[in-house]
């Protein structure tokens, strides 16, 4: 059987940014909210790969429903239309239907064509939307027009600091993290700190940081946002147990989160219970075929010896590729990875790799072009990159497991060993095909 490799695959890296930018966009819709309608609203804020989940009450569907029937309503108002172009956005990110973000576009662009001094929301959004199409240098662009409008609101510095951090421009990014929670010590704020804590290596840190958005979360789906990515950091980190007692809650609080389900299905799958692991991915890619849940369940057919089935998963994220490609959002690097995993074009995905380190010198493209340069046979070139990801000090285990392959291909035997029992030590359970090497 053929096995799959798949490294740290960046499309589940930009699905963070989606989720950070998405915070942003929640919150600006309810602060305009209130001053259209005079009514209090309940924002939605949300952290990495986080947004509304589908189906409930407040989730980016109904946002969007809600939005369009105004926008038929008033089609000259362009801070419906704003707010509109940002739930596009929302709903993108959680439902993976990239057709959403051609009509964000129509809609930001209306509204700007309406208002173009002072259009603080869409220019907002606009920065979110590139960053969902993973054009993060324009992200940029849109964050700074938007902190030319208004350098203090704290969701300028949200998608500023979102770009940045995109970027590998680390220390601006926290910088404006810090200045965003000095501002509005909010969930949103949280998480971000959250975030840039765990990126330096601070597990003890970023889980207080999430603890305390957990008690900022004013719904169901902020307490199970929060929840979730407690999970995540206490799964990132080996204890499983404590991880899986959050997914739990986040599930109950939100039941139709997609995030909640895969992660239960995953900690299934090193539990021993494949066959619930494959029905909870299965449920889940019917439900948001996300490259990152077609992956995973690509990768435990694999291990189960079902390439056909894994060979159907492939096709599928083929299917998504295109439908990415379509709605305008540059996937050459992220779709590179998943080719190069399966053997498959390596030097076009070595090269599309070189070409995104050019323009996002972060740790996550560090250690995927390290990846791909080993697959090429390119080991020493590899090492230095795979330092690079190490260089903030973050705690994941798939990174120091690349060193240690890259090392061992060097002929560095002891280092390998030392890359490797550090991966073990940092989460035993820390990739679907690789935990067992």
């Amino acid at each position: 059987m053929k096995v799959l490799r798949r490294p740290t695959v960046l499309v589940g890296v930009v699905l963070v940014v989606v989720g950070l930018v998405a915070t942003a966009l929640s919150l600006r819709e309810s602060r305009s909210e209130r001053s259209s309608d005079g009514g209090a609203t309940t924002p939605s804020a949300t952290r990495p790969e986080s947004v509304a989940s589908a189906g409930g009450a407040g989730s980016p569907q109904d946002r969007v429903a809600q939005l369009e029937a105004r926008v038929e309503e008033t089609p000259d108002d362009w801070e419906a239309l704003a707010a509109l172009g940002a739930a596009y956005v929302a709903a993108g990110a959680v439902t993976g239907d990239p057709s959403l973000y051609p009509l964000a576009d129509e809609s930001l662009e209306r509204s700007l064509d309406l208002q173009p001094d002072g259009n603080l929301p869409a220019t907002v959004a606009e920065s979110s939307l590139a960053a969902a199409r993973h054009d993060f240098t324009l992200a940029f662009d849109w964050a700074q027009r938007a902190e030319e409008i208004s350098a203090e609101d704290p969701n300028v510095k949200a998608v500023l600091g979102d770009a940045l951090l995109q970027l590998g421009r680390y220390d601006e990014a926290f910088a404006v993290f810090q200045a965003m929670i000095d501002r509005r010590p909010d969930l949103a704020a949280y998480s971000r700190i959250s975030y840039a804590r765990e990126l330096q290596g601070d597990i003890d840190g970023a889980i207080v940081a999430m603890e305390a958005a957990e008690s900022a979360a004013a719904s169901r789906s902020d307490g199970a946002f929060a929840a979730f990515f407690l999970g995540e950091l206490e799964w990132n980190r080996g204890n499983a147990e404590a991880a899986v007692s959050h997914y739990r809650r986040a599930s109950e609080l939100d039941p139709g989160a997609a995030r909640s389900q895969a992660a239960l299905a995953r900690a299934a799958f090193y539990a021993g219970d494949e066959d619930e692991a494959i029905d909870g991915y299965r449920d889940v890619v019917e439900r948001f075929p996300l490259p990152q849940y077609v992956a995973d369940l690509a990768d435990i057919y694999a291990v189960t010896d079902q390439p056909d089935l894994a060979d159907d998963q492939l096709v599928l994220l083929d299917a998504q590729r295109r439908l990415f490609e379509d709605a305008g959002v540059a996937v050459d690097a992220d779709f590179a990875l998943i080719n190069a995993d399966h053997d498959l074009e390596l030097e076009a995905s070595l090269a599309a790799m070189e070409t995104e380190w050019q323009i996002r010198k972060g740790i996550f493209v560090a250690d995927a072009l390290a990846w791909l340069l080993h697959l090429n046979g390119r080991s020493e070139d590899a090492l230095e990159y795979s330092e690079s990801a190490l260089e903030l000090g973050t705690r994941n285990a798939l990174f120091y497991f690349h060193r240690s392959e890259i090392n061992r291909a060097l002929g560095n035997i002891e280092a390998a060993q030392r890359d490797l029992d550090e991966a073990r030590a940092i989460n035993p359970n820390f990739s679907i095909l690789y935990s067992g090497s």
